[in-house]
């Protein structure tokens, strides 16, 4: 037997082994804590088990990856994440999709009530998932657990401090702070294998929004704006680099993965100047991410008189 193989037989024997050892108590099983820390597995990374029926992690990576989803017994996959799911593949292997893009900064509402129809109604184990498996997913996965009481408040801060959630994404840790469960008659929205995306342009104007605000916080010297607390650089800055890499994935997709395109390249190169800009702001050099977002808005200025003006 492969090395993979044998790992993944010993975390599945885990797996049995503490889902017999006790009884279904609440909708989601019990939290568990004897998977401290994430695993890798044949095609999935980071993979948190939350409960007996509830897992997160991040994408799974073709066969193997839905593979490990079918040994673990899984048989719902959630993707928050803004990719179109692998459908097809996770039907040859007996899994449904449900898809629930969410953005970096938060979990809306009605997401959580999707959430919530997800452990009431499907059955489990369910895999939630983002990209890699390390903000948006455990975030959603926190509230899944929550709204089947399967966590309490403070086992849902563990889920985002075991999969190493950055604090900069403060919306994620605050949407989950501030989550209740929905009533029992409380109407929840219906749930889809492909959901509707944001298409391109709201995606550029979304990059514009966190932009803007950026330049407000280079104007007040990178301190949080006055009118504004809770806004400041270290996650407006990280917003930033997210919200590029998001459009250049949109136009991607859009374009049969052309990225030696022209506009493909500024948008490369505008998120490489993001990252650096973003790495400036946490080391408070001030000068130097001020000169960034000089010349950031120098490359959108000429790429909207090149593609949009």
């Amino acid at each position: 037997m492969r090395r993979a193989d044998t790992r993944l037989a010993g975390w599945v024997a885990l797996v049995v082994a503490l889902t017999s050892a006790g009884q279904l108590g609440r909708l989601c099983g019990q939290q568990d804590d004897r998977w401290a820390g994430p695993r890798t597995l044949p095609g999935l990374e980071n993979v948190l088990r939350i409960s007996d029926r509830l897992y997160a992690g991040g994408e799974p990576k073709g066969d193997a990856g839905f593979a490990s989803l079918q040994t673990l017994g899984v048989r719902v996959v959630v993707s928050v994440d803004g990719a179109r799911p692998d459908v097809e593949r996770a039907r040859r292997y007996g899994l449904r999709y449900v898809h629930i893009p969410i953005g970096y900064d938060g979990v809306p509402r009605a997401a959580q009530a999707a959430l919530t129809r997800v452990v009431r109604e499907l059955p489990g184990p369910i895999y939630i998932h983002c990209h890699h498996g390390q903000h948006r997913g455990p975030a959603a996965a926190a509230i899944a657990a929550l709204a089947c009481q399967a966590v309490d408040a403070a086992g849902a801060r563990k889920i985002l401090e075991n999969a190493g959630t950055s604090p900069a994404y403060r919306g994620l840790w605050r949407d989950v702070e501030q989550f209740r469960p929905l009533p029992a008659d409380a109407p929840l929205p219906e749930l889809h294998e492909v959901a509707p995306v944001p298409t391109l342009a709201a995606a550029m104007a979304k990059l514009d929004r966190h932009f803007d605000l950026v330049k407000q916080l280079e104007k007040n010297r990178w301190q949080p704006l006055p009118d504004h607390p809770d806004v400041v650089a270290p996650q407006e800055t990280l917003l930033l680099v997210e919200a590029l890499h998001e459009a250049r994935r949109r136009w991607l997709e859009q374009h049969n993965g052309d990225s030696g395109s022209d506009f493909a390249r500024r948008l490369e190169e505008a998120e490489n100047q993001a990252v650096a800009l973003r790495n400036a702001v946490a080391k408070q050099q001030t000068t130097e991410a001020s000169a960034l977002v000089a010349r950031l808005q120098n490359s959108c200025t000429d790429c909207h008189r090149r593609y949009r003006d």
